[in-house]
């Protein structure tokens, strides 16, 4: 592989991830403001009766970023590691793939409820989102596998 290939990868690789790590510092700021700032605009109105709900959302919410993040900078750094051992599609990356589709599908769950959550709504929200982002995630899962599969194949020719 070329060179300014490999320096093209690397470069988006970082960006994304830098992405990934801005919008993670987003949630654990909207997290921190909305329970212990009072002059916050979005400060969480705890109910006594949604209390349990309310705590499950927001740490939900939380860990399900983090983990997000961690499976999608895993996800990099083996493709990263991959680049060095010319095989730019590492099969191991295909079960994180697949890992990262749920955790986005629960994240994507939490994270609509959140503001309801804030305002001590009593229902929760089953968006169209929290299905078909992990199925589109899940289709690009098995190309990436085919496509590492196709590159086995083609070292094992040469």
């Amino acid at each position: 592989m070329k060179l300014s290939n490999q320096k093209g990868i690397k470069t988006i690789s970082l960006i994304a991830l830098a992405i990934g790590a801005l919008y993670l510092f987003f949630v654990y700021y909207r997290t921190i403001c909305c329970l212990w700032f009072n002059d916050a605009p979005d400060r969480i109105i705890w109910s006594t009766v949604q209390k349990p709900w309310q705590i499950t959302v927001l740490i939900g919410y939380v860990l399900g970023a983090t983990a997000t993040f961690a499976l999608c900078a895993a996800i990099e750094v083996n493709i990263l590691k991959g680049l060095k051992s010319g095989n730019l599609f590492p099969s191991r990356n295909f079960i994180l793939i697949i890992l990262t589709a749920i955790m986005v599908g629960v994240t994507l769950f939490f994270k609509a409820n959140v503001n309801d959550v804030m305002k001590g709504v009593e229902c929760s929200v089953l968006d169209s989102n929290c299905i078909f982002i992990p199925l589109i995630i899940v289709i690009f899962g098995l190309l990436y596998k085919q496509a590492s599969l196709a590159m086995e194949d083609s070292n094992l020719a040469i």
